[in-house]
């Protein structure tokens, strides 16, 4: 199954570079099988390019959520996520938005999409450092998404 691993954020926005911090340091493990790490700014459409080909795709991102302590990490399901029926902008697309568009387009998706989320505590400040709560969580997420790419797939 070919996979492939996302992280997402704005690297000059604190906590927002989470996910890509992720993955680089994920990138420093060798992945056996056919698995793809990359990092990247993206957001809305712009996905369908990173997403499309591959049969499992798991994105790591920050999130802000109300209920979870900074650094907290949660999979979710993008069926879970909860969707506008208005877009306010083509840049501020969701996910099961986008992946229906591409499917709608004919566009070869994944089958199975995982976002590791980690709440994030400041995603307005400049700067890259992540804060210490998100600091502390990176170990956790690269584990996460290593036991998410050893369940097995069928």
């Amino acid at each position: 199954m070919k996979t492939r691993v996302i992280g997402l954020g704005n690297s000059i926005l604190t906590d927002d570079g989470v996910g890509i911090v992720v993955v680089s340091e994920l990138q420093k493990t060798p992945q056996g099988g056919e698995v793809d790490v990359i990092r990247s700014e993206v957001a809305g459409f712009a996905l369908l390019e990173l997403m499309s080909g591959w049969d499992r795709v798991i994105l790591v991102d920050a999130i802000k959520f109300d209920d979870l302590e900074p650094g907290t990490i949660v999979r979710i399901d993008p069926a879970d996520l909860r969707t506008s029926l208005r877009l306010r902008s083509v840049h501020e697309i969701d996910l099961p938005t986008a992946l229906a568009f591409g499917r709608k387009l004919k566009i070869p998706m994944p089958e199975k999409v995982v976002v590791i989320g980690i709440q994030a505590d400041d995603i307005l400040t400049f700067g890259e450092t992540l804060t210490p709560a998100l600091a502390k969580a990176v170990p956790e997420a690269v584990n996460l998404v290593l036991e998410e790419l050893a369940e097995p797939q069928g």
